[in-house]
């Protein structure tokens, strides 16, 4: 089945298939439980520069939230699991026994490389690591040091201990997982002691059960994915979409192809789509501003960014400071169906503080001291628990 839209269909299905139109969440706890269930999956990051990336997804659609309470309470009540899923990814806890599928299959397909590699030079690391996690766990990396197991260097991309490769090549097979975080340090145990009984018993589907699966998943999760390019929005599935999956599921009407007015790539998206954009277009804009995580579902397709928005944005956290164009850690604002801004913003938790390092308007966009801007830096201010943002040039918002 093929469809035919306007950018204008495209860009309101996208925003309410990511949760960003259409959708009301209750603040705190409980906003984030059901944000989590209909996101369907979080890209993990390590870096705390404004609360991390997957704080930041949720702030932009659930008021009342913190920096580190998403993973505190998903672990906490067993709502989800890490692994990789759109690159290391917190997941409902229900996906479980498609991902065993994967696990049992070898996991990351690197991983298995530092496996091999592992046993290799270092024979017996693996199953005295999985031995200390079944007697003490959970357990991290520094509880291993301080047992002294597996202290040996091993030297790859960078140097680092054999335990603490052995506890990931363990999760990657799915013999430990996550049991929870602190200050994102992960503490691992037997996976039987992480993942309900009633999902460790579920039958395991097949590989290629999963990679079906998996790629109608991430579709729903992209809201449109690019047939062609935006490799990294198809990370993990490059192999699917080269062996003609894609094709298979619109021809057996798992999918459809969405054909957009003046996009030259056609996008996948899920067989109930037409649906859902009649329910995108029922509702009226909220007259929020947002402001977007790095790594929020809405950017995975930044080629698709560029077509239907035309807006161009490249996450330049790794890049040099000499080759940045925008900045460090730089936010795109979203108001309504428009990119109205971006900024580039630190955090002193010390004196409450958010520095706007930076602010730029897009093309007809707003500028801070728009209504809708201020208020969603009083919220954002909220989030982190901060007193007032600076800007360049010496305006501010003080938190309400």
């Amino acid at each position: 089945m093929e469809l035919h839209w306007s950018k204008e269909e495209a860009r309101w299905y996208l925003l309410y298939s990511v949760g960003l139109h259409g959708r009301e969440y209750p603040p705190g706890e409980e906003g984030i439980r059901r944000c989590f269930a209909d996101l369907d999956v979080l890209q993990l990051d390590p870096l705390p520069v404004l609360g991390r990336s997957h704080d930041l997804v949720i702030q932009a659609r659930v008021d009342g939230t913190h920096p580190g309470q998403v993973l505190e309470l998903v672990h906490r009540e067993r709502l989800g699991f890490e692994y990789w899923d759109k690159m290391l990814s917190l997941i409902p806890i229900a996906h479980f026994p498609w991902f065993r599928a994967r696990m049992e299959a070898g996991g990351n397909r690197w991983e298995r490389g530092r496996e091999e590699r592992l046993k290799s030079d270092h024979p017996g690391a693996i199953e005295a690591v999985y031995a200390a996690v079944k007697g003490h766990g959970p357990l991290s990396s520094a509880e291993l040091r301080e047992l002294g197991i597996a202290q040996e260097t091993r030297r790859g991309w960078k140097a680092t201990r054999v335990a603490n490769v052995a506890l990931i090549v363990l999760w990657n097979r799915g013999r430990i997982s996550v049991a929870y975080r602190k200050n994102f340090r992960r503490y691992f145990d037997l996976t039987e002691r992480v993942i309900p009984a009633p999902l460790l018993g579920s039958p395991t589907p097949t590989l290629e059960e999963f990679w079906e699966w998996s790629l109608l998943k991430r579709v729903r999760d992209a809201g449109l994915l690019p047939l062609r390019g935006d490799a990294d929005s198809w990370a993990f599935l490059w192999d699917r979409r080269r062996g003609g999956l894609p094709e298979r599921l619109i021809k057996s009407e798992k999918l459809v192809l969405v054909h957009v007015e003046g996009v030259r790539t056609p996008f996948l998206a899920p067989s109930d789509a037409e649906g859902r954009l009649a329910e995108a277009r029922r509702h009226g804009f909220d007259g929020r501003a947002r402001f977007l995580s790095p790594l929020d579902p809405f950017l995975w397709g930044r080629k698709a960014l560029r077509e239907l928005w035309g807006f161009e944005y490249a996450w330049e956290v790794y890049k040099p400071p000499a080759k940045r164009r925008w900045g460090y850690y730089v936010l795109p604002v979203l108001y309504g169906d428009r990119f109205v801004a971006r900024f580039d913003g630190k955090f002193d938790a010390a004196i409450g503080i958010l520095r706007v390092l930076s602010y730029w308007e897009e093309p007809g966009g707003l500028p801070w001291s728009h209504p809708a801007i201020v208020s969603a830096f009083q919220r954002f201010l909220g989030y982190l628990g901060g007193e007032r943002a600076t800007f360049p040039g010496g305006g501010e918002v003080r938190a309400t």
